[in-house]
């Protein structure tokens, strides 16, 4: 007696033969052209020996109806020692109305994580000293320092970016402050 497989097995059977002997077959694997790198994640911010130049706060003018007003200038110059670790130093200028004003000065090191290739985040710490006077009198303090803006990469070698920061007053009559601080920047 002969038995006859159903339609549906022969064409199952056979696509499995078939199947079979392509993978048997030698074959020649040829290698993918591939595009010119862009800079990799973050346009390549955060390579080795790049210097970051930024303004935190950018640049800030307040004004209080019937009260003063405040001036804040403050740059910032950041050097990445290795891929992703960065040294770097901001220094803060307030002026206020009549004759009050302050200087900040803080050291740091950064650490940059690119997670696309226009968004990041940049984890700075530090410490600043305060030096800040008003007519006759003044006064100082020291903080640890802690910011940690995600970081825009708008184009190649600009970025914007917002993050918080926390300031802990180790010494000195000031405060501890904590808040939200935008920073733009270039790098080369």
């Amino acid at each position: 007696m002969v038995r006859h497989l159903s339609p549906v097995v022969t064409k199952a059977v056979a696509a499995l033969v078939f199947g079979c002997a392509l993978l048997a077959l030698p074959a020649r694997a040829n290698a993918q052209t591939q595009p010119a790198p862009s800079g990799g994640l973050g346009q390549g911010f955060g390579d080795k020996g790049q210097l970051v130049i930024s303004g935190e706060d950018f640049l800030g003018f307040d004004k209080v109806n019937h009260a003063g007003w405040t001036l804040t200038v403050k740059p910032a110059l950041d050097y990445f020692l290795l891929p992703a670790i960065s040294l770097g130093a901001v220094v803060t200028y307030i002026k206020q109305s009549g004759d009050a004003s302050a200087v900040l000065v803080s050291p740091r090191v950064g650490y940059n994580l690119n997670v696309t290739d226009n968004l990041g985040a940049w984890l700075k710490i530090g410490f600043a000293y305060e030096h800040s006077s008003v007519g006759n009198a003044s006064s100082s303090a020291t903080f640890l320092t802690a910011y940690l803006p995600i970081m825009f990469h708008i184009v190649p070698h600009l970025f914007v970016g917002i993050g918080p920061y926390y300031n802990l007053k180790v010494s000195g009559t000031a405060n501890s402050g904590y808040g939200f601080s935008s920073l733009v920047g270039g790098w080369f």
